[in-house]
């Protein structure tokens, strides 16, 4: 017989660690809108699952991400291969911690960050990247190429770091009648474009000050 039932209710790690605790045999399947996976046990330990293009531990992490849907166990069926030799407790730690990285890696920047920025004195646009150079959050106006400065802005980053100094806190750009700055906030990159009558010393306090309440607000 089978046990079916919310992920809502009864996270995947849970089902994970009652069918490795108790040596079952069995066929964990998970299922929402647009995944479907298969998670096997044998011994006291994950030896298969696979979901999509995926087997083997990633399939595991990836199944793990899913938090809202529906499950299934089902007793007595063995895996149709031995794809996983690590300890289970090892397997979803990782997938655990994955997960945790790339929400951090993609949470949303504070709404009222781009807010305030914008609204300080001689700020004409304001847009922020992410790693890869995407705007992710404001809307940039014509004559800016954002993954270029991305590019430069990473490029120079990693060269100062190689130099064995830490201070590179920002890189500012002359454009035409505009200056460009980039600060980081990690792990998005923020694209201030200004007016030239600004008094640059006191807008890059300004800035930086700004941003590390920010940074506090978000530890």
């Amino acid at each position: 017989m089978a046990l079916v039932g919310n992920l809502k209710d009864l996270k995947l790690a849970n089902l994970i660690q009652i069918n490795c605790i108790e040596r079952n045999t069995a066929k964990v399947s998970v299922r929402n809108s647009r995944k479907v996976g298969q998670m096997y046990f044998a011994d006291g330990a994950i030896i298969h699952a696979e979901i999509g293009p995926y087997i083997g531990e990633r399939a595991v992490h990836e199944m793990l991400s899913i938090t809202e849907g529906a499950f299934k166990v089902e007793a007595g069926i063995e895996a149709p291969a031995h794809t996983i030799n690590r300890p289970w407790n090892s397997v979803v730690l990782e997938g655990l911690r994955l997960i945790d990285e790339k929400e951090i890696k993609t949470a949303a920047l504070p709404k009222q960050l781009l807010a305030h920025i914008a609204e300080m004195e001689g700020v004409t646009q304001v847009f922020v990247l992410d790693a890869h150079g995407k705007v992710i959050e404001g809307k940039k106006h014509d004559g800016i190429h954002p993954a270029y400065f991305a590019y430069t802005w990473l490029k120079m980053h990693n060269l100062v770091e190689l130099l064995g100094s830490t201070d590179y806190s920002y890189m500012l750009i002359r454009r035409g009648e505009s200056f460009l700055f980039i600060f980081e906030f990690s792990p998005h990159i923020i694209f201030i474009e200004t007016e030239l009558r600004i008094l640059r010393p006191q807008f890059v306090r300004h800035v930086h000050s700004l941003l590390q309440r920010m940074q506090g607000s978000k530890g």
